[in-house]
């Protein structure tokens, strides 16, 4: 089938799979050249069509006087800074003043979004679980999530369930082993050793794939079939942030809270337990079907080693399909986790991505020679950690990792990670993809820098901290 670019470029957009004929060897031979062509003019047209539309951009790029995207490296002085998503005021949280809340949110997505999100009445929600419940109900578009809060600080990001939509159906290609749109749909079940549903992005994801992948939400087996409470992770991460300061002493809990915390905490203390004996019912009613099992690689792990003590290997069928995310940054894997999850599952292989919940359009795929090949859905720049200038884009370069989300579709897809990676942009990877990839370990600047992790923007300091400014100011 012969396509024009802009057939293609409005493919790569608004359903990346159907580019590729619904073929994952099509997908992973896409040629370097084609790919540089339609994510330029991909990037042009999300920067026209955004520009004016989104406020905190747009207050970006009047300060930077960027009318126009020429070249790539035009995005990088508009890319956001992390802290971007968790910049509304603490104390909003604490009040449960979701109201305020929800006029933050205004400022990062598109009108028509901002003015679903402004005729919801958040104002009786008494925690985020209620928010998060009340959001979806009534912004169906939209898929808010948030992040773990490791600082004490959630950042909110304003998703949309058809970017999910679009990133998954990309993993189907891998976990289908697609080979056009009638590949047949294989009687795919998942054993998920969490929680059905929660609000963090992960499992927002998660929930994406099952509806995506299986061929119904009954093949889908989680450990717990309740919510995961936002509540308590948020106050988790409170806590853990108040002792680092010594002020745990300061922290106020409501009775309410309290409540979800301890029934939290119970279940905590039940689960080993309680997931032995899931894992004997699932591996003797799944034996020898085919399964996906998505999840960070220690609780693959710890699923493989609960099963190897019981005497559990090769339990499910060896197309299988095993997928995490995020490799180890800082933390040392023990040797033979893989060879351990592979021997309990009975899978081939496992299917490993770099991906942060900020792009979720950006899962870049680990091939057999170690080497993560960069999502033909996001557009990759390697930054100058002292300066915040993109670096050429060949040659092998190593610097901070940033990347802009050609599948957000209501937000703006720039953001800077908090990774060093080092990326080979010329020479072809030994496995046969023409992509250019991540060559080397990944490290986080935190670690590296002892927890501190300073980003220094392309754009002047003062540019963004007016747009952190503005983010600040609640009236619209």
């Amino acid at each position: 089938m012969t396509r024009t670019i802009d057939e293609k470029v409005e493919l790569l957009l608004t359903d990346p799979v159907e580019l590729v004929e619904h073929s994952f060897e099509k997908w992973n031979q896409l040629p370097r050249d084609e790919v540089d062509t339609l994510q330029l003019a991909a990037a042009k047209r999300r920067f026209a069509e955004m520009r004016d539309r989104i406020p905190v951009l747009k207050k970006l790029a009047d300060a930077e006087a960027i009318d126009r995207v020429e070249q790539v490296e035009d995005l990088v002085p508009l890319l956001f800074e992390h802290t971007v998503f968790k910049s509304y005021p603490p104390s909003l949280l604490e009040k449960n003043n979701f109201t305020a809340i929800n006029k933050w949110l205004c400022k990062l997505v598109i009108p028509e979004i901002a003015e679903a999100i402004q005729a919801v009445d958040v104002s009786g929600c008494q925690g985020l679980d209620e928010w998060f419940e009340t959001m979806d109900e009534t912004v169906p578009q939209l898929c808010i999530s948030h992040t773990s809060g490791t600082s004490g600080t959630l950042s909110f990001l304003p998703l949309s369930n058809r970017e999910f939509e679009k990133a998954v159906k990309v993993r189907r290609l891998y976990a289908w082993r697609m080979n056009g749109p009638e590949t047949p749909a294989p009687d795919m079940h998942s054993v998920y050793p969490y929680y059905r549903k929660g609000y963090l992005s992960h499992m927002r994801g998660n929930m994406a794939i099952m509806k995506t992948v299986l061929p119904s939400l009954d093949n889908f087996h989680p450990a717990y079939p309740a919510t995961l409470s936002s509540d308590v992770l948020h106050l988790g991460a409170k806590v853990r942030a108040a002792h680092a300061k010594g002020t745990l002493d300061r922290l106020v809990i409501s009775p309410e809270l309290m409540a979800k915390k301890k029934a939290f905490d119970q279940l905590q203390a039940d689960m080993p337990g309680h997931l032995a004996a899931f894992f004997e019912e699932m591996t003797a009613r799944l034996k020898g079907k085919v399964v996906y099992i998505g999840g960070t690689w220690n609780l693959l792990h710890n699923m493989a080693k609960a099963g190897l003590e019981r005497g559990l290997e090769g339990v499910f069928h060896p197309d299988s399909f095993i997928a995490t995310t995020g490799g180890a940054k800082g933390v040392v894997q023990p040797q033979g986790w893989r060879e351990d999850v592979l021997r309990f599952t009975g899978a081939r292989k496992i299917f490993e991505t770099y991906a942060m919940s900020e792009t979720p359009s950006g899962s870049h795929a680990l091939c057999e020679h170690g080497n993560y090949h960069f999502s033909h859905t996001a557009i990759p720049f390697v930054l100058d950690p002292e300066t915040g200038k993109a670096l050429p884009r060949q040659g092998r370069q190593t610097g901070r990792a940033a990347f802009f989300d050609l599948g957000a579709d209501l937000r703006w897809g720039g953001f800077i990670t908090g990774d060093e990676i080092t990326v080979e942009w010329d020479k072809p990877c030994a496995c046969g993809r023409p992509s250019r990839y991540v060559a080397g370990a990944i490290q986080r600047y935190s670690d590296k820098n002892g927890g501190d992790d300073k980003i220094t923007c392309a754009a002047s300091e003062q540019s963004h901290r007016e747009a952190m400014d503005f983010l600040n100011t609640l009236e619209l």
